[in-house]
């Protein structure tokens, strides 16, 4: 069953992305993996977004490596990430989960919540997997979840005033990652339209057909005021420019240079401002090097971008104007008021790009949030109107 993701039809249009048409349940002895940043709200107000971020890559950088050849489904959640795994991995995701447990506390100061939870257990508890596989380009496939396990699964993992063997709290073991691949070098992208939103919404229908036509309807009404993806992305060709600033690179350095000696890690931050800034002129000048053609690079990452997704939430990061985000707030205050959705919305003025590069012909992917902790900051806004209707 290790191949069962990778043999899964993909889907090609995002705005029916909740269609349970599209989905398969994950075989009974995968497990979900959950990691979350402790404290993400309080370090992005102290301005670490970019620590908050690279710490959620680099935990989906750890464990796709780990799972090679193995093809597996993750998701990107601003302060964290979402992972489903076969038993056989389970071990070497579990080391993978404790290096940057460690990377988390020792280099950014934050800490890690993890956890590994089968979806056995998951079923068991009346919460079922379900996975999709949606086609962003030709070469990024990016996972969407259903069914609420995965939530079940965050909860179990995130409480810290529940007790669970799921969750991974054990001291410190020896244990060792690989983040090849994991990079942070483009400078923050900046609205082409005035603002950039990230945007979260949890549908709380009970009928999981209901759930799923009013999430594809809320897609459509977001293209209908802000356009289809050329206008919305966040990410733009024109607005792409690598950074030598060494404020901004030091979070790929200090993930990526964790376990190495002095030597190491002066040589790591040579290499990589050396790299830089043959990549400007590379890409200045259209130029190709072996079966990479830099003059293609840019719009292979506007391809490649991470910036709308599904995992039973809907979470996307959009371009826009005021006026659209007013139009899109009106609708979605009528939706909440109605008691049909919750939501969070958090406005900045560019959007972050977090990278894992697998070779740079194509297999380059770019997870994106909103400047100032986007995803994060959309996310307690939400948790707010929860609250409130708990009350």
């Amino acid at each position: 069953m290790n191949n069962f993701y990778s043999e899964l039809r993909p889907v090609t249009d995002f705005s029916g992305i909740a269609t349970l048409d599209y989905y398969a349940p994950v075989p009974g002895d995968w497990h979900v993996v959950i990691a979350d940043v402790k404290g993400s709200t309080v370090a992005i107000g102290a301005g670490e977004y970019k620590a908050v971020n690279i710490i959620g890559v680099s935990v989906i950088t750890s464990i796709l490596n780990a799972a090679k050849p193995v093809e597996i489904p993750y998701i990107f959640g601003g302060d964290g990430a979402t992972l489903c795994v076969p038993g056989s991995l389970v071990p070497a995701v579990r080391d993978a989960l404790l290096t940057t447990r460690r990377i988390s506390d020792q280099q950014f100061g934050l800490g890690l919540r993890i956890g590994i939870v089968p979806v056995s257990y998951l079923r068991e508890s009346g919460h079922d997997v379900l996975v999709a596989r949606h086609r962003v380009s030709d070469y990024y496939m990016q996972a969407a979840f259903s069914g609420g396990g995965i939530d079940h699964a965050e909860a179990l993992v995130k409480d810290d005033d529940t007790p669970t063997t799921f969750r991974i709290e054990t001291p410190e073991e020896q244990s060792e990652a690989d983040y090849s691949g994991l990079e942070c070098r483009w400078d923050n992208v900046p609205s082409r339209h005035g603002e950039t939103i990230s945007l979260i919404v949890r549908v709380t229908l009970d009928s999981p057909e209901t759930q799923a036509d009013t999430y594809n309807e809320i897609i459509e009404k977001i293209e209908q005021v802000y356009g289809d993806e050329s206008q919305s992305c966040p990410i733009y060709e024109e607005g792409l420019n690598t950074t030598l600033e060494g404020r901004l690179l030091k979070y790929e350095y200090l993930a990526r240079t964790f376990s190495s000696s002095l030597v190491g890690r002066i040589l790591y931050w040579l290499i990589m401002r050396v790299q830089i800034s043959l990549g400007k002129i590379v890409m200045k000048f259209n130029l190709k090097t072996g079966d990479i053609d830099w003059g293609r690079y840019r719009g292979d990452v506007v391809r490649n971008a991470d910036y709308r997704k599904y995992d039973g939430v809907l979470r996307q990061v959009l371009s826009g104007t005021p006026s659209q985000r007013a139009a899109i707030e009106a609708y979605l205050e009528e939706l909440y008021h109605a008691g049909k959705c919750f939501y969070g919305i958090h406005v900045s003025d560019s959007a972050l790009i977090t990278c894992i590069i697998n070779n740079r012909s194509g297999g380059h992917y770019h997870f994106v949030d909103g400047a100032d902790g986007g995803y994060t900051m959309a996310a307690a806004r939400m948790k707010r109107q929860v609250a409130l209707a708990k009350r």
